[in-house]
């Protein structure tokens, strides 16, 4: 009996290996998004707070200047990490840059009026506010950044009738 136990763990262990490196698979982009992302919010919250807190430097300009060397760094890294499957190669690395930063710029707004609300508002700690305010505009930042460095289908419709070609390939070849 205990040796039949030992089987179906072996058996159900290698099905959630199996399970594990398939999710890693499919939502690669995902989590090497999420690490480089990391870094870059990184960057953003020390250029902030070195800027805000020790040179004193007013909230906005503070803010402004660490979402710009933050988004640089964070383009560099989509392009040349994140982003390498289902690449767009239609567009040139210029248009992507000018893609890149108007979503980015489009985020700014949500993220200085974090900020603004959070410190000059709620009064609160400034670490904190911009930690919270990298998390929330991270989401929104990685839903648009996806759009700009990877091979986009034509509509829904078009991704449905593919998906369903390739379950239908799959299928037949059983």
């Amino acid at each position: 009996m205990a040796k039949n136990k030992k089987k179906v763990t072996a058996i159900d262990q290698a099905q959630i290996r199996q399970l594990g490196q398939k999710l890693i698979k499919r939502h690669r982009n995902l989590w090497v998004y999420m690490i480089f992302g990391f870094v870059a919010a990184l960057i953003n919250t020390l250029v902030f707070m070195v800027l805000h807190s020790w040179w004193h430097s007013v909230m906005v300009i503070s803010n402004t200047i660490a979402f710009i060397v933050s988004n640089l760094v964070s383009f560099y890294f989509n392009q040349k990490a994140v982003f390498i499957n289902n690449v767009d190669h239609e567009h040139t690395t210029w248009h992507k840059l000018i893609v890149f930063f108007t979503y980015r710029i489009i985020s700014l707004i949500p993220d200085t009026l974090i900020m603004l609300v959070g410190l000059s508002w709620l009064h609160l700690n400034a670490l904190l506010v911009k930690i919270i305010d990298q998390v929330l505009v991270g989401v929104f930042n990685y839903l648009t950044t996806r759009s700009v460095f990877q091979k986009q289908e034509h509509t829904m419709i078009e991704r449905a009738k593919m998906r369903l070609q390739e379950q239908k390939q799959k299928r037949n070849g059983k």
